[in-house]
């Protein structure tokens, strides 16, 4: 399995290989790379695709530190630098997209686009701040079983959810999520939900930039992709219909489409 230490972390990515134009996956938290298979497999024909487990997340090193933004940012620059890929287009799904905004700002030279789903530029409300806090106290405590009920309308969209046909999948990824490291997870989520406003770099990113989130997203929805969008001169914006905060899983042949027709027209 692929590994990298970088940082003085050893973090797993996935990566199609090739002498393709390559596009950096990073997602969101109590995930991995691996929620981003279906996009994979639609684009690797066409593109180099890589993916990112952050640190103590997936199958990267759980570390005693380094969960900050700041650091999954370098984190993120130095597996990049180390595979040999100086340009790259990144697709970023809740922090992922939030680290992806930073990296287009501060890094116009290596970031060719930017796709953010389900991504915050502005930091979290007080009120969803210790609703979160209090949740990841009790993981912490009691383990993920313990909240399963409460997370999945945060992470899934009520369609999704409601689908009998897809309530296999539906268990099998909150089974997942469920099978994360709690002390890990919560080291991961402190930082990121007290992650600073960067609401004032959003003029500073360049690059051609796509935003969009699910119609019910429960994290991040329409009016945050919104506020990214009205940031960013000649972005541009689509929400999915049906989703949450995860339409890589919920409704990937949509976001598929999304997806390729942007890197299309900026490859």
């Amino acid at each position: 399995m692929p590994y990298a230490v970088v940082n003085d972390a050893k973090l797993y990515f996935e990566d199609t290989g090739g002498d393709k134009p390559v596009v950096l996956f990073t997602h969101g938290i109590f995930f991995s790379s691996a929620m981003f298979r279906p996009q994979f497999e639609a684009l690797k024909a066409q593109y180099r695709c890589i993916g990112l487990d952050w640190r103590g997340q997936g199958q990267s090193e759980v570390t005693l530190g380094g969960y900050d933004v700041d650091n999954l940012a370098s984190d993120c620059m130095a597996l990049m630098t180390h595979l040999g890929v100086d340009q790259f287009h990144w697709v970023g799904l809740s922090i992922g997209g939030v680290v992806g905004i930073r990296m287009a700002a501060e890094h116009p030279s290596r970031i060719k686009s930017l796709f953010a789903i389900g991504a915050a530029a502005d930091c979290e409300p007080y009120e969803k701040l210790t609703k979160y806090e209090s949740l990841f106290d009790k993981i912490l405590v009691e383990g993920f079983e313990s909240i399963r009920a409460q997370m999945a309308p945060i992470i899934f969209g009520p369609d999704f959810l409601a689908d009998e046909s897809r309530a296999l999948l539906k268990e099998r990824w909150i089974d997942i999520m469920c099978a994360n490291d709690r002390v890990a997870s919560c080291r991961a989520a402190a930082p990121i939900l007290r992650r600073r406003d960067i609401r004032y770099l959003l003029p500073h990113v360049k690059c051609p930039v796509f935003v969009t989130t699910g119609e019910h997203d429960g994290a991040n929805g329409p009016a945050r992709a919104q506020m990214i969008h009205d940031g960013i001169v000649n972005s541009q914006l689509e929400i999915i219909p049906r989703a949450g905060h995860t339409p890589t899983i919920e409704e990937p042949n949509v976001l598929n489409t999304m997806l390729m027709k942007f890197l299309e027209q900026h490859a």
